[in-house]
């Protein structure tokens, strides 16, 4: 469950990132299109102080837009000059003032009495004047340039900006499309494999009870019980029903335990259930010439949580600390005081595990790789419920260990409050 959040959590989390990425581009891609509108004024300032300064200098050019403008009803010198050779002069004067500043745009131009400029219609963002009183000593005479195409020539600037962060986001919405796809495709799987086991284990649970109770019968027969070898395949039948209930009865339990469907929660001392627990495997450990050993350090027991699950944790790490010693096991279980928490240390002297397993050995169906070797049976499944079982009352577990010394496993759980 833990797990389903925290997913969701981060696809919430990588979702609303990137809509903040697409705002800081779009952000960045307006400022430098500003930027680029301011640049591309200044340089047409630079150029058109540059035309006046040149128009200055032919007296040819000035004598005529003089006599332009000396006509009474005359408000632009663009339609008396058109086909006059001084004209031509000035085009070539703004075409070589605008390419000296790198301004490749199509412009339109005129030399207009703003006292009577009407037809020139060109709005604020589109145009740009410059006063040439100074050239022709008439008030009012003006410059004016127009660039109807100045948005795509600004555009075309940051067009590589533009079109890389327009590709970057579209690559990254792409890639957050995909995962959700694939997200929602394991889930699925991951749904439907659970399900299957789930399905096959109830399925199992009546065959299995079957076979108990006819070996039960048969094995009350007189015929049976004065033939040893009918007693010895009834006793075999019986311990490998047992193996095989053990087994559908723990895929069940996973299943329960990982839908969060606990039995009931209540307030139980813990220390009486280890040291139950502990008595319950002197027997087994004494004939491998083993030990085990509980040690009592803290003040306080009582915790809440459900004390079959509980039961079967404690066991399934004790069970661990058997199977994976390669000599005579010794376990050791304490009970430390840490603040408003017990600890609970379940030391073995076994095989340890590589620190690279040690972050994957809680994980579901996950077994640590022995090579060619598998003596020891199992789904893989008793450390991810285990872990399981801790965090649903709000514990937690930890795991040291050091190949060939052993393995400490540390549970913390939060000691009841005094009401």
């Amino acid at each position: 469950m833990k797990k389903n959040k925290l997913q969701i959590i981060l696809i919430i989390v990588t979702f609303l990132s990137l809509i903040a990425l697409v705002a800081i581009q779009v952000s960045w891609i307006v400022k430098a299109a500003n930027i680029q509108e301011k640049q591309f004024s200044h340089s047409v300032k630079m150029a058109m102080s540059m035309i006046v300064e040149n128009l200055a200098e032919d007296e040819s050019i000035c004598s005529e837009v003089a006599s332009c403008m000396s006509k009474g009803d005359a408000a632009s010198c663009y339609k008396s000059m058109y086909n006059q050779i001084e004209w031509s002069k000035v085009d070539s004067i703004v075409s070589a003032a605008l390419d000296n500043y790198n301004i490749d745009t199509g412009y339109e131009f005129d030399i207009v009495d703003t006292r009577k400029d009407s037809d020139f219609n060109v709005c604020n963002k589109s145009y740009f004047s410059d006063n040439l009183e100074s050239v022709f000593l008439q008030n009012g005479v003006e410059l004016k340039i127009k660039f109807p195409q100045k948005s795509e020539f600004i555009a075309a600037q940051i067009g590589a900006m533009f079109i890389s962060s327009i590709l970057l986001i579209l690559l990254i919405s792409i890639s957050f499309l995909m995962i959700i796809k694939y997200y929602k495709r394991e889930k699925r799987l991951y749904s439907s494999t659970r399900d299957f086991i789930n399905n096959i284990t109830h399925e199992f649970k009546t065959p299995i009870t079957n076979i108990a109770l006819a070996n039960s019968m048969i094995s009350k027969s007189e015929n049976i019980l004065h033939d040893e070898k009918l007693m010895q395949y009834s006793g075999i039948i019986k311990s490998e029903h047992k193996k095989l209930k053990n087994r559908v009865e723990g895929l069940l339990d996973a299943a329960r335990i990982e839908n969060g469907n606990s039995n009931y929660c209540e307030t139980i001392d813990i220390c009486d259930i280890i040291r139950g627990t502990v008595d319950s495997y002197q027997v087994q450990l004494q004939e491998q010439n083993g030990k085990i050993t509980y040690e009592k350090i803290s003040d306080r027991c009582t915790v809440h949580a459900d004390k079959e699950q509980i039961q079967f944790a404690i066991s399934n790490l004790i069970d661990n600390a058997i199977k994976y010693c390669d000599r005579e096991p010794k376990i050791v279980i304490r009970t430390l005081d840490k603040g408003d928490n017990i600890i609970i240390e379940i030391e073995d002297n076994g095989i340890g595990i590589k620190h690279e397993h040690i972050k994957q050995i809680f994980e579901k169906y996950y077994r640590v790789p022995t090579g060619d070797i598998h003596n020891v049976k199992g789904f893989g499944i008793g450390l991810s419920m285990v872990k399981a079982i801790i965090e649903s009352v709000s514990g937690a577990i930890e795991i040291h260990s050091k190949p060939g010394k052993g393995t400490i496993f540390s549970i913390k759980l939060p000691y009841c409050s005094e009401d």
